[in-house]
């Protein structure tokens, strides 16, 4: 099968590149999988894991806080304020975030301090979770 062409757009670093042969992406209504030949569609991405298998290695993980994905029949842009891969992300600093927008959470008294730690401890989870490379699949 011909490679997808993966292209993560954000508004403060330069375009980034990949070929892959799947792309699994955290898509608003749930994670999906995009294969060559995927019907075209736009999507909403929520902060999550997006992985770009490849034919060399098991792949490259990056985490992303929500945005766009625009899929094609052979290739992916996705457009997000923020992204990390695996290997420049901090796992104690993850950890660390994590911890705080847990206790943030559990002290929150209205509704946007509520929605603002949720979306911290999902930005954590996300991070820690494309650290160590979990398959989402």
């Amino acid at each position: 099968m011909p490679p997808l062409t993966l292209e993560i757009c954000t508004p403060d670093r330069p375009l980034r590149s990949v070929e892959a042969q799947e792309i699994v992406l955290p898509g608003s209504g749930g994670v999906f999988s995009v294969l060559t030949g995927h019907t075209p569609t736009i999507t909403l991405l929520q902060p999550g894991v997006l992985i770009a298998y490849t034919s060399e290695d098991d792949g490259h993980y990056f985490a992303v806080n929500g945005g766009f994905a625009e899929v094609l029949k052979d290739k992916v842009v996705v457009l997000t304020h923020t992204v990390e891969h695996q290997e420049d992300i901090d796992r104690d600093r993850a950890e660390a975030a994590k911890t705080k927008a847990e206790s943030e959470l559990e002290k929150a008294s209205a509704e946007r301090e509520m929605a603002k730690a949720e979306a911290a401890l999902a930005r954590a989870i996300a991070r820690i979770q494309a650290h160590g490379k979990e398959d989402l699949r």
